[in-house]
């Protein structure tokens, strides 16, 4: 087979198993893969082949090329929880909770994902559902005829998703969710104890 071989096995068995989601793997054949040079044809398919059954590759394709190469799982995005706040500060602290698979076009350059805590808005948005927040849009319109979602940070609570309209004569942002009994809260314009941290763009919940 010869060394130019033994590394086309190697680098296809690299891509198979990221493809397969074995990022541990993989980077442990790339860590390994100058010492290969030392193994012989025998001991490059046996490991190959190892690698195969273990996390259900392909061996045709792996040791000889032949079919189609494996398709990359989508990339995952990071979802950040509302309620984690800085123990010192008590300001939203940002904590990956989860990762899940969005289209490229969802989450563009300034945008995150959170997921909705409580029932505050229910039923236009649940208790679990998935939002994307875009923080180049972080400024609450003066001149809006109703209330937008937007997503604020505040001391002690994390950060919360509210229907929001400017208060020109205050000159403030009034918060308000969609229980008749709930009072509306106020984000100063100064944003010391709270700030805009965005819009809310895109929501995705079960039906």
């Amino acid at each position: 087979m010869g060394q130019a071989g033994e590394s086309r096995i190697i680098k296809r068995l690299g891509q198979a198993l990221t493809a397969q989601g074995a990022y541990a793997a993989a980077r442990r054949l790339a860590d390994v893969q100058p010492l290969l040079q030392f193994h012989d044809d025998d001991a490059i398919r046996s490991l190959a082949l190892r690698h195969c059954r273990e996390y259900s590759l392909d061996p045709a394709w792996v040791l000889l090329g032949r079919g189609n190469p494996p398709a990359s799982p989508p990339e995952l995005t990071p979802v950040f929880a509302m309620s984690r706040i800085h123990p010192a500060s008590g300001r939203w602290q940002i904590a990956e909770i989860e990762r899940i698979a969005l289209a490229p076009g969802i989450l563009a350059s300034g945008r995150f994902v959170t997921r909705m805590e409580g029932t505050a808005l229910e039923p236009r948005i649940r208790h679990g559902a998935y939002l994307v927040v875009d923080t180049r849009d972080d400024q609450v319109p003066e001149a809006c005829d109703k209330p937008a979602l937007f997503a604020v940070a505040m001391r002690g609570e994390g950060l919360v998703v509210r229907l929001a309209h400017w208060d020109k004569e205050a000159g403030r942002v009034v918060l308000s969710d969609l229980s008749p009994q709930s009072l509306p809260f106020f984000v100063p314009r100064d944003g010391v104890e709270s700030r805009v941290v965005g819009r809310v763009v895109w929501v995705a919940q079960s039906v």
